[in-house]
C-alpha cells in the first residue's frame, strides 16, 4: 500500500528554525501526525550543499521517517505518490507556480502569507481553487490569536460602538533582511509582515469592506542603501476603509525592519483600536513573560508557538496560534470538509489584503499619492 504523504516545500526559518527560535511548520506537522494520523512527510529542498546540515537538524528534531527529496523531483513525486496535503513555504515570487502545480494536481494546499504579493496571480489562484474545488489555506495565523478574536467579538457585538481608528506598530530586527533572508530584494516589509494586520481588517469585518483609499511612503536607511529595489527600512501607511454601512475606519500602519541587535524579541507588535465609546490597547509582544539569562533578557510570546509541558499527555507539546493554523487546515483536510466560514483564511476570504498590498506598492512608486480602490473592481494590468 502506498503511503499518504504530507509534502513540505521549503526548508527556511519558518519550516526549520532561525536564531530566534524553532520553526513552526515541520514541528507542527510532525506533532499532528503523532496525534491524529499515520501520514508520512516528504520535505523538498533546493540547495544540495546544505543537505548534510539539513539531515543533522532533522535527526536532532525527531525519530520520524522524513524523506528528503530534491526539488527537481517534485513533479514526478506528486504524479506517482498519494499526496494528502502540501505546505508551500518559499519566497513570495515562487508562490504562484508551486501553488498552481498543487491545485492542478488536486492537492489541498497551505501556503505562507501573502498569497503571491501579486494581485493578478492571487486572483488566478482563487479561480483555480474554486474551479477545482480544492482548498487553498493562507497562513494568516493572527486570525487565531486570542486578543484578535476578542477584538472581533467587540466589533460583532457593537460593545463600544463603531471602531473609528485602528493603529498598528510592527517591527522586526534589521538582521533578518540583511543576514537571514536571501530574497529581501523581492519583497517589502509591509508585504512580508504588515500583511498580517491588513488581513485582520478583513477578519474583523468579514466581507463588509466596500472600498478603500491608501497612501504609503517608505523610509530610506541602512536596508534601502544596501539593497535598494524599493526595500525600505520601514513603510508608513494610511488606509481608510469604507464599510457597507457607509462608516469609515482610519487605519495607520508603521511597519519596519529596523529593530537593533539588542532587541529582546523577534517582533514588536502593538495595536490600538479606538471606538466611539472605548479604546482597546493590545501589546502583542509583552505577553507577561520574560526570560533572563547571562546574555540578555528575552520577552517571550508563549501564545504564538512554543513547546511546554502537557499534563494530560505527560510530555512536551507544541501549542499556540501558529500551530493552530497548521492543525485546523490538516483537520479539515482529513475530514474532507471545507468550512466556509468567512473567519477562516481560505483564499476566498483574504483577497482584501492582496488588493491593499498592490495599491500600497503603487502609492510608494508615486511618493505617497492616494490610491482609491473599490472592492468589486476587476484587476487591470
Amino acid at each position: 500500500m502506498k503511503k499518504d504523504y504530507i509534502i513540505i516545500i521549503g526548508t527556511g526559518s519558518f519550516v526549520m528554525d532561525d536564531n530566534f527560535g524553532d520553526g513552526v511548520i515541520l514541528r507542527s506537522v510532525i506533532q499532528w501526525i503523532d496525534l491524529y494520523s499515520d501520514n508520512s512527510i516528504a520535505l523538498f529542498y533546493r540547495t544540495k550543499s546544505k543537505l548534510d546540515k539539513l539531515k543533522t537538524k532533522i535527526d536532532n528534531l525527531c525519530s520520524n521517517n522524513i524523506e528528503l527529496i530534491h526539488l527537481d523531483n517534485l513533479e514526478n513525486f506528486i504524479s506517482s505518490e498519494n499526496i494528502f496535503a502540501s505546505f508551500i513555504c518559499i519566497p513570495d515570487k515562487n508562490h504562484f507556480s508551486y501553488t498552481q502545480k498543487m491545485l492542478n494536481a488536486n492537492i489541498p494546499t497551505w501556503i505562507v502569507k501573502p498569497v503571491t504579493d501579486n494581485l493578478k496571480e492571487a486572483q488566478e489562484l482563487l479561480e483555480l481553487s474554486n474551479s477545482k474545488k480544492i482548498s487553498l489555506w493562507v497562513d494568516y495565523h493572527k486570525r487565531f490569536d486570542k486578543s484578535n478574536t476578542l477584538l472581533k467579538k467587540y466589533i460583532k457585538d457593537n460593545s463600544y460602538g463603531n471602531m473609528l481608528h485602528y493603529s498598528v506598530q510592527y517591527t522586526q530586527p534589521i538582521s533578518l533582511p540583511l543576514e537571514t533572508f536571501s530574497w529581501t530584494k523581492d519583497t517589502n516589509v509591509l508585504s512580508y509582515i504588515g500583511c498580517h494586520y491588513i488581513d485582520q481588517l478583513e477578519f474583523l469585518y468579514e466581507k463588509r469592506i466596500e472600498s478603500f483609499r491608501i497612501s504609503s511612503i517608505g523610509t530610506k536607511g541602512i536596508i534601502f542603501n544596501k539593497i535598494g529595489n524599493n526595500c525600505y527600512d520601514s513603510i508608513i501607511t494610511t488606509l481608510v476603509i469604507k464599510l457597507d454601512n457607509n462608516k469609515e475606519v482610519i487605519c495607520n500602519f508603521q511597519v519596519g525592519w529596523n529593530d537593533p541587535a539588542g532587541t529582546p524579541s523577534k517582533s514588536h507588535q502593538r495595536v490600538e483600536a479606538t471606538f466611539e465609546k472605548g479604546r482597546l490597547i493590545m501589546d502583542q509582544k509583552e505577553r507577561g513573560m520574560e526570560l533572563w539569562d547571562e546574555n540578555k533578557s528575552n520577552q517571550i510570546n508563549p501564545y504564538f508557538f512554543s513547546s511546554s509541558y502537557d499534563s494530560f499527555l505527560n510530555k512536551e507539546q507544541y501549542s499556540g496560534y501558529g500551530y493552530d493554523s497548521v492543525k485546523y487546515f490538516l483537520d479539515s483536510t482529513k475530514e474532507n470538509k471545507k468550512n466556509n466560514l468567512n473567519s477562516l483564511p481560505y483564499i476566498q476570504n483574504i483577497l482584501f489584503s492582496e488588493k491593499v498590498l498592490e495599491a500600497s506598492k503603487e502609492s510608494l512608486k508615486l511618493n505617497g499619492e492616494w490610491i482609491n480602490i473599490n472592492m468589486d473592481d476587476e484587476y487591470n494590468e
